[in-house]
């Protein structure tokens, strides 16, 4: 760990430069960082409401009436089309900044249609549960109705209610709620105990509670889609957020090193507890495990590199956290998942090791210790 303060400048300087790949990765993908165009376009203000012609239709556009509100990777503006004082039609507003992967989701599970026909005042108010698996993108698109509802209800009749809409938002979901005890658990525990027990406790709820329940974890989708976009705009998201953030960058700085990758991650917790499954251990030579290495690395160059050159950035959805949205994710993505939770079973944490961008990522952001004078 870091003890002298070379090492931590050195550290410090490693955690700017990736901040600032993330960055340029964001900049590269939609020209935005920290939800900002650094180079505009010249473009007329979209219309917040506009009328059909030859019809009595009114659609509201939730764009600039819900801009801090992000979905997994970005903004997911919407269109809400109301006639007679019901609503006629909600659907998303394209081009958007959000995984396609999971955002297509919410049109396989009918969110879209959850406020067909609705008064706009029912509607407002209506509660509409979030998409499991994709919690974080249909979380998202129902406030950016919700805004657009608002609109609609203040332009068609009288300021509609909406204390208890407010109300719920107010305070933390269950889920949100559970997801947060347990990342405080995972940043506090492991520092003060070390027990067997009490690890295997911890990686059960990484994989049930953040992987299978919220789908929370970092991968270089998120964290590019934060540098774009900016953090998460609710309070318990934003301390999701920042948790997950300070377990990955600062910890390392105060000694820590891969805290997240080793206490928090779910696809990393599911391997370690694949592991302990009475089957043989063999040991990889020294010479796989450095070629294997250097595969790792050179990988997270090339896919780097790809989407820095907006070559191809769908990589980011084919990392294999996105087997816990299950229900979402192409076949092959869950098989290749499978095949990594067996052979884990038999080699330690095969994709942490020897796959995966992400935590090659993290790693990068940490620095060496100086050897020791003799």
């Amino acid at each position: 760990m870091p003890t002298t303060t070379r090492d931590r400048l050195a550290h410090l300087l490693r955690i700017v430069a990736c901040l600032l790949l993330l960055a340029a990765a964001a900049f590269a993908l939609n020209g935005r960082v920290l939800g900002r165009e650094l180079f505009p376009a010249p473009a007329p203000a979209p219309a917040a409401a506009e009328a059909p012609a030859g019809g009595d239709a009114l659609v509201i556009d939730s764009t600039g009436l819900a801009p801090d509100i992000r979905g997994y990777g970005g903004p997911v503006p919407v269109v809400v089309e109301v006639r007679e004082g019901r609503v006629a039609g909600v659907a998303p507003k394209l081009p958007n900044d959000e995984t396609p992967m999971f955002f297509g989701m919410l049109d396989e599970k009918g969110l879209w249609h959850a406020w067909d026909d609705l008064p706009v005042e029912a509607a407002v108010t209506a509660r509409v549960d979030a998409v499991t698996s994709a919690t974080y993108s249909s979380e998202a698109a129902i406030a950016n109705v919700r805004a657009a509802l608002r609109e609609a209800a203040a332009r068609t009749a009288p300021a509609a209610p909406d204390a208890p809409a407010a109300a719920r938002s107010a305070l933390p979901s269950l889920r949100l709620s559970a997801a947060l005890a347990v990342l405080l658990a995972a940043a506090v525990l492991p520092l003060v105990f070390r027990s067997r027990a009490l690890r295997t406790a911890l990686l059960a709820l990484d994989v049930a509670v953040l992987g299978l329940w919220n789908g929370l974890f970092l991968s270089t989708a998120r964290l590019v889609g934060w540098a774009g976009s900016g953090p998460p705009s609710g309070a318990a998201d934003l301390a999701a957020a920042l948790l997950l953030l300070a377990m990955a960058f600062l910890y390392p700085l105060f000694g820590r090193p891969q805290h997240y990758c080793l206490h928090v991650c779910p696809f990393g917790a599911a391997q370690e507890l694949a592991g302990r499954l009475p089957a043989p251990k063999p040991a990889l030579p020294p010479r796989a495990v450095r070629a294997l290495t250097a595969f790792r690395r050179g990988l997270w160059i090339a896919l780097m590199l790809a989407t820095l050159c907006c070559a191809w950035s769908r990589w980011m959805e084919w990392e294999l956290f996105g087997a816990f949205a299950w229900r979402a994710v192409p076949a092959l993505l869950l098989a290749l998942a499978a095949a990594c939770l067996v052979l884990a079973a038999f080699v330690p944490r095969p994709y942490c090791r020897f796959v995966c961008p992400t935590g090659t990522l993290l790693k990068l952001a940490e620095a060496k210790r100086s050897a020791p004078k003799k």
